[in-house]
């Protein structure tokens, strides 16, 4: 069995790809929601700590590490656990998007948080990060006397943590991505934003249509850049995955 780790749309297209090469395939998600997606394919729910992805590895062929480029604590998990169970461990990594001149790249979350405060200049920063960053950005708006909207999954548990961080209904938009840059341009002008913070997530991620509708809507742009993590091993199509473990026997 190969073990795709990751409820990204780049994992259920991976696991399905090799389900339809004949390989036996289990897919890793978080939240029920991402497995739900992933038509056909035997999928654990359920974040995986240490122990848990032990007592997975000796029951595995290999491991494809297809997690989002930010969730990084699982990817070095894998890395660290794999080589001591003799387990391949090959690393799916989404092309980066192309950045046009003009967008402020930061280094983490709280540089990025501290850009927008500087290009806000008080007015309102529409933040399209996810909720798990949402404090730190927070802090520094609040601190500084800017507005926040975020943009996050509407799901219950990610609205009611919003709505324990202090956002009101209106400073939240809950809406699945990626959106257009149509769409993204008009929220933009709607809001009347002044800066709009996004992260290195690749094209998959939308990355592109937002850094358009930042274009579109006039409006400075900031971009959080994917931690560094030392893969050992990496491909970026899907066909390679599939090509790197046609020789893995199914189990």
């Amino acid at each position: 069995m190969i073990l795709v780790l990751g409820g990204t749309a780049d994992a259920r297209a991976i696991a399905m790809a090799l389900r339809d090469a004949g390989q036996a395939v289990t897919l890793t998600t978080v939240g029920a929601y991402a497995g739900e997606l992933a038509a056909g394919v035997t999928v654990r729910v359920g974040a995986l700590d240490a122990r848990a992805l032990a007592d997975l590895l000796p029951t595995v062929t290999a491991v494809i590490d297809a997690t989002h480029p930010f969730a990084t604590a699982i990817s070095r998990l894998a890395i660290a656990l794999c080589p001591q169970h003799g387990v391949p461990y090959l690393r799916y990594e989404r092309p980066q998007a192309r950045l046009t001149a003009g967008i402020i790249a930061a280094a983490s979350a709280e540089e990025a948080a501290a850009d927008a405060v500087r290009l806000a200049r008080g007015g309102l920063i529409f933040l399209t990060v996810g909720s798990k960053t949402l404090p730190g950005y927070l802090a520094a708006a609040r601190a500084a006397g800017c507005r926040v909207v975020a943009r996050v999954l509407p799901t219950s548990a990610v609205l009611a943590e919003c709505e324990r961080l202090g956002l009101a209904p209106r400073d939240i938009i809950a809406m699945q991505g990626p959106t257009s840059a149509e769409l993204d341009a008009a929220l933009i002008r709607h809001l009347g934003a002044a800066v709009i913070v996004s992260k290195e997530s690749g094209e998959v991620g939308g990355v592109e249509e937002k850094l358009r509708a930042a274009e579109l809507a006039g409006i400075p742009m900031v971009i959080v850049r994917r931690p560094p993590v030392a893969y050992p091993r990496t491909v970026q199509t899907i066909d390679d995955v599939v090509k790197e473990l046609l020789w893995q026997p199914t189990s």
